[in-house]
C-alpha cells in the first residue's frame, strides 16, 4: 500500500480515509491506529486525540461512508424533488453509489451495528439515515397518488430490495453483463417499478 503523509488540513478525516484504504487492501483484522499513523506521517499518539480505540475507529470510518452515501441521496432528492422522476434516479443513485464504490457496500453491511427499520413510523428519524431518505422520498410519492398506509409499506420495502439487490449485483467481482450498467440502471429500475407513472398520470 502506497503511503500517502498527512501535511495539513483535517487529521480525522485523513485517518478515516487512509484506514478504509488500508481495510479495502489488507483486511479489517490488520488494522491498527499506530499502522494509519505511520501511513499519515504523524506520531503513534495522533489518532487518539481523535479515537480511542480501534473500534471507535472503525465506526467512524462507517459514518463517514454513511455520511457520503446521504450526501449522495440528499443531492438527488433536492434536484429530482416534485419530478415524476424522484424515485428512479434516488434508486439509480443508491445502486451507482455502491458500483462506483464497491468496497463501501461489504464495508457497511457487513457490519453488526446497521440496524434498518422498516416502519414507515421510523421515516423521520436517522438512525440508518440513507434508508430514511429513501423511506421519505418514497412516501411522499405515494401519499400524492393517495395510496393506503400498508401499501406503501410494501411498496418502499419493495424498492429497496430492488436497489439493494441491485448494488449487491454491481459489486460482485464475478458477475457478466453484456452492457455498460451506469448506462442501464435507471432502466432496469424502470422496468420493474411504476411509481414515476403513476406520478405522471396524477399530474
Amino acid at each position: 500500500m502506497n503511503e500517502k503523509p498527512y501535511h495539513h488540513g483535517n487529521l480525522r478525516r485523513a485517518l478515516i480515509e487512509m484506514g478504509i484504504e488500508f481495510i479495502r487492501q489488507e483486511g479489517e483484522e490488520a488494522l491498527s491506529l499506530r499502522k494509519i499513523a505511520e501511513m499519515c506521517g504523524v506520531s503513534n499518539a495522533a489518532p487518539y486525540a481523535h479515537f480511542k480505540t480501534k473500534d471507535e475507529f472503525v465506526i467512524a470510518m462507517q459514518q463517514y461512508v454513511m455520511d457520503l452515501f446521504s450526501a449522495a441521496l440528499e443531492k438527488t432528492v433536492m434536484e429530482h424533488k416534485d419530478g415524476p422522476s424522484l424515485l428512479p434516479m434516488l434508486g439509480k443513485t443508491y445502486v451507482m453509489f455502491f458500483y462506483q464504490n464497491p468496497f463501501y457496500y461489504e464495508f457497511l453491511f457487513s457490519r453488526k451495528n446497521i440496524s434498518i427499520k422498516l416502519s414507515l413510523e421510523n421515516a423521520d428519524t436517522d438512525e440508518n439515515a440513507p434508508f430514511a431518505i429513501l423511506q421519505k422520498a418514497a412516501a411522499y410519492v405515494f401519499r400524492k397518488v393517495k395510496l393506503p398506509e400498508k401499501v406503501i409499506q410494501d411498496k418502499i420495502i419493495a424498492m429497496w430490495a430492488l436497489v439493494h439487490g441491485l448494488a449487491a449485483i454491481v459489486t460482485m467481482p464475478n458477475i457478466e453483463y453484456d452492457d455498460n450498467w451506469e448506462t442501464r440502471i435507471e432502466e432496469i429500475i424502470k422496468s420493474v417499478s411504476i411509481p414515476y407513472q403513476m406520478q405522471e398520470e396524477k399530474e
